[in-house]
């Protein structure tokens, strides 16, 4: 797929929802050797890969990067590398998942809950979940932990994908595990990594997602922000003015290739 590279990753363009789950499904019933993870960065997260050299490594090596934040994709714009159109990690889910559910394929999902176990594997009676306790963003006993159990899972019988389904942090401390780990034996290769957070819950309804007329405008994060504010304002209207800069530094860098 053609991709723009822009704050060190390689986002994909021109291309649909559709089209990436007609690929993901396609290539998650290929072995491959190394592990194929697919992630999906808004603004907060660029923002962390500049303090994580480790989240930042699993992004840079990415089978798939996606552009997950309106922001991005009007900064791009003005970067003159412009990415045509976000393409939402819920959005990728939902299309992909219907095609795995229709085909019964095998997914192993690491889920942030027991009732969202219970329904996706009520949906695809071959998708097999792991629920882990709660446990802190820097507990590395409990990742090593999960790395372990879905490495048991895939040794036991392959899939064609994994999903983590937990906080940006925690999901991209599980992917370095596994990616530091060797291929499953018995899979003959790694399967596809899809590093998407709560979109298993909003597939659900566990969690809401914004309107779509919201949607559109590029303003999903303020729906979430109004209905969350205690745990997102710091990071929205705080932590994440680190994007500002990003741009300048991003347009210096380009500039200077001229």
């Amino acid at each position: 797929m053609r991709t723009t590279h822009l704050f060190g990753l390689d986002f994909v363009v021109e291309t649909t929802i559709e089209e990436l789950a007609e690929v993901l499904e396609r290539d998650g019933q290929a072995a491959n050797p190394t592990w194929r993870v697919v992630v999906t960065p808004n603004v907060d997260h660029l923002v962390r890969y500049r303090k994580s050299p480790t989240q930042r490594h699993v992004a840079e090596k990415a089978y798939m990067v996606l552009p997950d934040g309106a922001p991005i994709v009007w900064a791009s714009r003005v970067l003159r590398s412009p990415i045509d159109q976000r393409l939402a990690g819920s959005d990728l889910f939902e299309a992909w998942w219907q095609r795995m559910v229709a085909a019964e394929r095998p997914v192993i999902v690491v889920a942030g809950n027991e009732q969202l176990a219970r329904q996706l594997s009520a949906e695809n009676p071959n998708c097999r979940c792991i629920v882990p306790p709660m446990f802190a963003d820097d507990d590395s006993e409990r990742v090593a932990s999960i790395v372990g159990e879905v490495l048991a899972e895939l040794e036991a019988d392959p899939a064609d994908a994994v999903v983590i389904g937990l906080s940006m942090v925690k999901h991209h401390s599980i992917a370095a595990g596994l990616i530091e780990s060797p291929a499953p034996s018995r899979n003959m290769g790694a399967p596809l990594l899809l590093l998407l957070g709560a979109s298993p819950e909003f597939h659900v309804g566990q969690q809401q997602r914004a309107p779509r007329w919201i949607q559109r405008t590029g303003l999903e994060w303020s729906y979430r922000l109004v209905r969350d504010p205690r745990r997102l304002a710091k990071r929205y209207l705080v932590d994440d003015m680190a994007f500002f800069p990003m741009v300048w530094r991003e347009w210096r860098r380009l500039r200077g290739q001229q």
